[in-house]
């Protein structure tokens, strides 16, 4: 994917003598691979006034500083004011570029239909619009496949933080009062059956008389 980094020196007539100076230092230090100065001389010509020119070439210094978000938000600041047809062609193609190759395509998708619509003869444009749509028709089943994963791991967590029914304790069965008595009665029973039964067994035997 190109992108149009061609530093605007056009439209002189748009820059103040201040800010005509500010934007051809920004120009020069862009050339030079000095993106930090030519940073400030471009948001140097905006603090005197806003200038398309200026914002242009500051978008594309952001994107060689790899300040991607910014430079978004500059190029959307020319597409908003201009009324220029191949500078907001131009500003929203660089949009589109930005946004895929951060794989924002949903995004990148309109910026590219909307720069077509501007110059249907644009052939870059054209084939960049195509390469992102089918880029994003590969990535949607990945995506809903993602989505049903995330949707089971949620219902599998969720299936174990719900608490467990407590199970029934087995009740120890009552005996009636009724019940009782006879219960002690039987086992006193038993028990003196136990002991005349050693009292049998324990008994001395009579011993037998002398016989003189």
């Amino acid at each position: 994917m190109k992108i149009f980094l061609t530093i605007l020196v056009l439209f002189a007539a748009l820059l103040t003598h201040a800010q005509e100076g500010e934007v051809m230092k920004g120009n020069r230090y862009y050339k030079e691979g000095n993106y930090d100065k030519a940073e400030e001389a471009y948001q140097k010509a905006l603090s005197k006034k806003e200038n398309l020119i200026a914002r242009y070439n500051l978008g594309n210094t952001l994107y060689k500083k790899e300040s991607i978000d910014d430079a978004v938000k500059s190029f959307d600041g020319v597409i908003s004011a201009t009324d220029d047809p191949e500078l907001k062609t131009k500003a929203l193609y660089n949009k589109g570029v930005l946004l895929h190759k951060g794989n924002r395509l949903t995004e990148a998708i309109d910026a590219y239909k909307q720069a077509l619509r501007l110059n249907p003869d644009d052939e870059e444009v054209r084939k960049n619009l195509q390469l992102a749509l089918q880029q994003k028709k590969q990535q949607e089943p990945k995506q809903e496949q993602k989505k049903e994963q995330k949707e089971q791991k949620q219902k599998q967590e969720k299936k174990k933080e719900e608490p467990k029914p407590q199970q029934p304790k087995p009740q120890k069965s009552k005996l009636t009062k009724k019940q009782a008595e006879q219960y002690l009665k039987a086992l006193e029973q038993k028990e003196r059956e136990l002991q005349e039964k050693v009292r049998k067994k324990t008994a001395v035997p009579n011993q037998p008389e002398k016989d003189w």
